[in-house]
């Protein structure tokens, strides 16, 4: 599973609560991230690219997972970086790879395979002689 979500960085939880009261009023996130934000991702309205839950500090993961999209943290996520209110998106489903990236590798495992079954059938044969 992957998540698209966009975040606000701040260093203390009393600005984080501020900004969760201004969302509720009908502030637009990604103006509040480009004015308030201190991470890097503040330039783009907070917007953060794809990512799994295991590319994220457990506790922004476990929160963005639990929100459903369109919604925002109620109240605010700590991490080592600082307090965050956090909007999710989206979210999918991993997608496969290209089969151009695979294709090398499912030839192989299907040789293998016929391999396999051709030594089992040589076998088979070879104890049905004796």
């Amino acid at each position: 599973m992957q998540f698209k979500a966009r975040h606000i960085l701040v260093p203390t939880q009393g600005e984080a609560i501020a900004l969760i009261d201004l969302l509720h009023t009908g502030s637009d996130f990604a103006t509040l991230a480009m004015e308030s934000s201190t991470g890097p991702s503040a330039k783009d309205g907070g917007a953060l690219p794809w990512f799994s839950p295991n590319q994220m500090v457990k506790p922004f993961s476990d929160a963005v997972a639990a929100l459903e999209n369109g919604k925002y943290t109620s109240v605010p996520v700590q991490t080592e970086f600082g307090w965050h209110v956090i909007l999710r998106e989206e979210f999918r489903t991993n997608e496969p790879p290209p089969l151009e990236s695979v294709r090398d590798t499912i030839a192989q495992n299907v040789a293998q395979k016929k391999f396999q079954d051709h030594l089992e059938k040589l076998r088979a044969d070879a104890s049905n002689k004796n």
